[in-house]
């Protein structure tokens, strides 16, 4: 940011860094009038800038290499000149621009590099640049990409179109590239925040932000926290909670220690208050003595002190060190301090690279079971979660060790010191992390040339950058003084510990059943020399699918293990904890309204719960929270009154009052795992002629039609899409197929002609998905459509139970496998389960995979087996299968990212893309079709008619048709908002009874099921239920897949970004929002905070994801502003 003669001009970091902190660019602005000395770089900074311009000299050398025309701008010039040169040489058609400089007052910056791109009509002629940094780091940044927005924003005024890509040439030589149209809109905002802000500054206050370890004003900051006892110095205290402070009158630390007990602050739980209270006052008498303080917490069974094992001379004290800027992460260092004869020694395993991080992994854990052999009371202890979380991943990440890491968890040698601490002792400490608790053991602050966690990525950074071995060497002293710390802390912990209490119960490795132990060994041992067989000797070009085979072989118990740490970390959950945890019921009361009642042998007792998310449903078998005992099975679920019902077998006693249930462990999967056992020894054995259809799609070669030439379009331009659909399928020769039904496309219209012109043909057809309601969905079109043409055939549907069955008039129903694999039905449905039996083993012509977007790879292979063909049926830019664990080498996507590799829609050479909508009406197609699909959906003529009779005024968040986003302005708010449900209200009142417009020209009147009202979370769905009238169409995203609205209502629920109850990539995720808005026929209104367009992201990928919320904004002020101009429309 600079001043001249006046006038202010604004560079790309200035973005930045106001992204980073609104306070920072207050600062700068004033600085402007009020210059402040800072000191210079230092020599690290300086060494740095001189690698970054060796980085970015090597790649205008790989340039030139290539032959490329370039033309360099001179630095010495006047800024005006190298404008003038910069765009003289973009005139001329220059191959690369080097060093070019763009102005649009206020803005200028130079790009590094502006590469040309031919075949785009600009201004320039037919052809346009795009713009390439250089940068140092192994992992481009959103600053990066804020950094190029900037210059692709100049760039686009000069050459008259936005710039189609934006390219990082990272310091390890590869390229990130991303359409500029997929960061445009969150830039849009961020930028147009920023002309606001500056245009008119607005005093600010600093506030801790993640930005301060970047900000030059960190420590001017930092002196008036302490100064004023800023509130945020108060430890384990949010900014959610500080807000709700304010607002109640107390504004800093000192304030809050004095506030007295009978003391109310509105929306702020009573026991948070007295919790914040405490530890304020505690660290108040630290201020004013200098003296530590610590007092112990009330004891609680199973927390606390209760969770710290008997000290044993074998104990191990473990740190790892991980580097977040390395692609998905680096766990580089795994440190332990034990004792050995009496000394204190240290041993460190170092890792680099992926290869060497599972190489280390291993070695770590090699010696924590060795150490556990040679002393079995010994425990290991970490600090926190990291450890341990990273551990579970590693195991799933390589495929290796995880049986070990099982033992561990199942064996509690896992101990986290911080539960201890953060249940055991109030400190008076601004935090709890380890580096403070050493007040108390120490007595004196560390020294060394690291002494943070943030330190030490950042010199780890250095290393990776600059080669220098020593930085290695002050790392490894950092994580040895941490495991030396973290000794003492926990010799600290055992003074401090009541005495009396009893130490925990050892576990032994008999009563972690060990014959499990050894089967599971047995087949992690098996899949290895599959693994091992499958690539030993076979081409390149084959190497990369076996590997990807070999890793599907374990695909089912990595995704298993999950959900039964799951189990382990939810036994020793607190009751608050479990009603918070949506996977759980906590706190179940009996209900005294409802006595208990015999149902066979076994008895239902009913019970009362806390308000509270849940997703468990009527049918799920339940555990017993601390003991994972049966609970029995859910007969019967009431959301709005709270209620339950369970039916307990006669071997079982009744659950405790205030017991609560989480769910059980995965379902049986050794017919699936044995499926894709079959398939590895069929390519081991060298077999092409079966299972060919699953060999193309692990190699994600082109479909084989008969009498297709490769590379050519599935469909001819021009044919009609169901007529070309179905001789498309008719041509599939021992081949894959996959059909991409985006919303209202007609997917299941598309599937069901298919099915029944290939039964019509005496073929063997199968039905499948994940869920058997899309099965009974796609079987009722295949009827319908069958009755319509005449065509017989016995068909039958495998069920698990009597409630999921389809009663058919054609097609049959049974809950027996053998039923469904040996009576000869022409079309047989069920799940994965069935038809990865071996006893319907190729037996099949076609099967179809509906839903196959959220089908992962190694069901497709596993059910696939069945068929000499498979059709995936599907979307994946719509809800997507969730995976629970960590799988190597690609081997945990579902079968069509798999084939489609991140694309948003299947290319034409590579299978049928439904690229007409029947439902959405274009002012929304348009929006679903560019945001989501290429730009390559568009809307039937027929849907134009289609509109909501809302008079204009009537009320600002309605209109006609379209996408509007409306602003609720809220704070405090997770997952369940009052201020956004009220306003989604009064829309929903002023709707019903209001006229619309179908796809035939008719009038209705909007009734309850013409309104669909959607939230991402089940608490605000609840509360929606409670405002909105007796029979509203209200759920979550999932329960509405499938279906349509005239009018959808979405509320986005959450206040900001801080208060997020999950991660950005559930709230902001691309597919749900698709799924969402694309429910509607005539209007999709979107209720949302303002500043979740304002979130700070912290990976591009996120970047992304609230780019398409910006994006809806952008969109839905477009068409209030323009108003409908129907493009996008195909005739009839």
């Amino acid at each position: 940011m600079r001043q001249e003669n006046g006038l202010r001009f604004y560079s790309a970091t200035d973005l930045v860094n106001y992204l980073g902190c609104a306070h920072a660019t207050y600062n700068d602005v004033r600085q402007l009038t009020h210059p402040v000395e800072f000191a210079e770089d230092d020599e690290q900074a300086a060494l740095l800038q001189e690698k970054g311009l060796e980085h970015e000299h090597a790649y205008l050398e790989r340039l030139r290499s290539e032959g490329r025309v370039i033309v360099e701008i001179p630095s010495g010039d006047t800024l005006d000149a190298k404008i003038i040169a910069t765009r003289d040489a973009m005139r001329a058609g220059a191959d690369v621009v080097y060093q070019g400089a763009l102005m649009a007052a206020p803005w200028h910056g130079f790009s590094d590099f502006l590469l040309r791109v031919n075949g785009v009509a600009s201004s320039l002629g037919n052809f346009a640049y795009d713009v390439a940094d250089t940068k140092l780091a192994r992992t481009a940044k959103p600053k990066h990409v804020i950094q190029m927005c900037v210059y692709a924003d100049l760039l686009g005024s000069v050459q008259g179109i936005e710039p189609p890509q934006m390219h990082v040439v990272l310091g390890d030589g590869n390229q990130v590239s991303l359409r500029t149209s997929t960061v445009r809109h969150y830039y849009n905002i961020a930028r147009g925040r920023f002309e606001s802000f500056v245009g008119a500054p607005t005093a600010t206050s600093p506030e801790p932000c993640g930005h301060c370890q970047f900000c030059r004003w960190q420590a001017t900051c930092q002196a008036e926290w302490e100064a004023t006892e800023h509130l945020s110095l108060v430890a384990n205290i949010n900014s959610s909670q500080i807000e709700k402070l304010r607002d109640g009158g107390v504004t800093s630390l000192r304030q809050l220690a004095a506030l007295k007990a009978n003391v109310r602050i509105p929306n702020l739980q009573a026991e948070t208050l007295a919790r914040l209270r405490s530890q304020a006052r505690l660290q108040v008498v630290r201020r004013d003595t200098g003296k530590n303080q610590h007092e112990l917490l009330p004891p609680l069974p199973g927390r606390g002190f209760a969770r710290l094992p008997k000290p044993s001379e074998g104990d191990l004290f473990f740190d790892m060190e991980g580097d977040p800027l390395y692609d998905l992460g680096l766990e580089y260092l795994f440190g332990f301090i034990h004792v050995d004869g009496g000394q204190e020694r240290f041993t460190a395993y170092w890792a680099h690279d992926r290869i060497e991080e599972k190489a280390a992994f291993e070695r770590a854990l090699d010696f924590i079971v060795a150490r556990l052999a040679t002393y079995p009371d010994a425990h290991v202890y970490h600090y926190a979660s990291y450890e341990e979380s990273a551990l579970k991943r590693l195991a799933m990440l390589h495929g290796t060790r995880e049986t070990e890491v099982d033992n561990l968890l199942r064996r509690h040698k896992l101990v986290d010191v911080f539960k201890v601490v953060r249940e055991g002792v109030r400190v008076s400490e601004p935090r709890y992390s380890i580096k403070n608790l050493e007040a108390f053991y120490l007595g004196s602050p560390r020294s060394g040339e690291v002494t943070t966690a943030g330190q030490s990525i950042v010199i780890y950074e250095r290393f990776r950058r600059l080669g220098d071995r020593e930085l290695l060497s002050q790392i490894e002293e950092y994580n040895k003084i941490d495991c030396q710390s973290l000794r003492q802390c926990r010799d600290w912990l055992t003074t401090l510990r009541p005495a009396g209490m009893a130490w925990p119960i050892e576990i032994t490795p008999e009563q972690a059943d060990p014959v499990r132990e050894q089967k599971r060994i047995e087949a992690e041992q098996r899949s290895a020399a599959l693994l091992k067989t499958l690539t030993d000797g076979c081409p390149d070009d084959d190497r990369r699918w076996r590997e990807l085979l070999g890793h599907l072989l374990e695909f089912h118990r990595r995704e298993a293990k999950p959900k039964y740490w799951a189990m382990f970390t939810r036994q020793e959950m607190s009751d608050e904890e479990l009603v918070d945890d949506a996977e759980c019921i906590g706190v179940l009361l009996q209900d005294h309204d409802r006595p208990v009642r015999p149902e066979k042998k076994s008895k239902v007792y009913s019970f009362t719960f806390p308000p509270q998310d849940f997703k468990m449903r009527v049918g799920d078998d339940v555990l017993r929270a601390g003991t994972l005992e049966p609970a029995g099975e859910i007969v019967s679920l009431e959301e709005d009154a709270r209620r339950i019902s369970l039916k307990i077998g006669p071997s079982r006693s009744p659950l405790a009052n205030g017991a609560s249930l989480i769910p059980t462990g995965p379902l049986g999967d050794q017919v699936l795992r044995a499926a894709i056992y079959r398939y590895a020894e069929a390519v081991i054995a060298g077999d092409t002629t079966r299972y060919t259809a699953l060999t193309d799609i692990m190699r994600k070669t082109a479909p084989r039609l008969a009498g297709l030439a490769a590379g050519t379009p599935i469909i001819a331009l021009g044919s009609e899409l169901l007529a070309g659909s179905v001789a498309a399928l008719k041509r599939l020769d021992q081949s894959y197929l996959l059909i991409q039904g985006p919303p209202g496309a007609g997917k299941t219209f598309t599937s069901s002609h298919a099915i029944v012109a290939l039964l019509a043909d005496g073929k063997r057809v199968g039905v499948a998905s994940n869920s058997h309601k899309a099965i009974n969905n796609l079987l009722k079109d295949v009827e319908a459509v069958a009755q319509e043409q005449s065509v017989t055939f016995r068909g039958i549907k495998k069920s698990s139970n009597e409630d999921q069955f389809f009663n058919g008039q054609q097609i049959g129903d049974t809950l027996k496998n053998e039923d469904a694999t040996t009576r000869g039905h022409q079309l047989i449905a069920g799940t994965a389960w069935l038809f990865a039996r071996p006893d319907l083993d190729q037996a099949l012509d076609y099967l179809f995979i509906d839903e196959a977007g959220q089908v992962s790879l190694a069901n497709v292979i596993a059910m696939g087996v069945s068929a000499k063909n498979v059709v995936l049926v599907g979307d994946q830019m719509q809800l997507a299968q969730p995976i629970q664990g960590t799988h190597p080498g690609g081997s945990g996507v579902s079968g069509l990212n798999h084939l489609l590799g991140g694309l948003a829609t299947v290319p034409p050479d590579r299978g049928i893309f439904l690229a007409i909508t029947w439902r959405m009406h274009p002012d929304i197609c348009r929006f679903i079709s560019d945001a989501v699909y290429d730009g390559r959906l568009q809307s039937d003529r027929s849907a134009t008619q289609q509109r909501v009779n809302v008079a204009s005024g009537q009320d600002e968040a309605l209109a006609p048709t379209g996408v509007r986003f409306v602003a609720v302005d809220h704070i405090g708010c997770a997952q369940r908002s009052p201020p956004e449900a009220e306003r989604l209200r009064q829309a929903f009142m002023t709707l019903l009874g209001t006229e619309w417009v179908d796809q035939r020209g008719e009038q209705n009147v909007l009734g309850l099921d013409d309104i669909l009202v959607v939230s991402p979370y089940n608490m605000q769905v609840n509360h929606l239920r409670d405002i909105l009238p007796s029979g509203a169409r209200v759920g979550t995203v999932d329960k509405f897949q499938g279906q349509e609205a005239a009018v959808v209502l979405i509320s986005m629920t959450t206040s900001s970004g801080e208060d997020l109850p999950r991660n950005i990539e559930f709230l902001y995720s691309r597919n749900r929002l698709n799924v969402a808005i694309s429910r509607a026929r005539c209007l999709s209104v979107v209720f949302a905070s303002p500043r979740l367009l304002v979130i700070t992201c912290h990976t591009i990928e996120q970047m992304q994801l609230v780019n398409t919320l910006c994006w809806a904004k952008q969109y839905s002020d477009q068409l209030a502003t323009r108003g409908s101009t129907l493009p996008g429309i195909r005739s009839i």
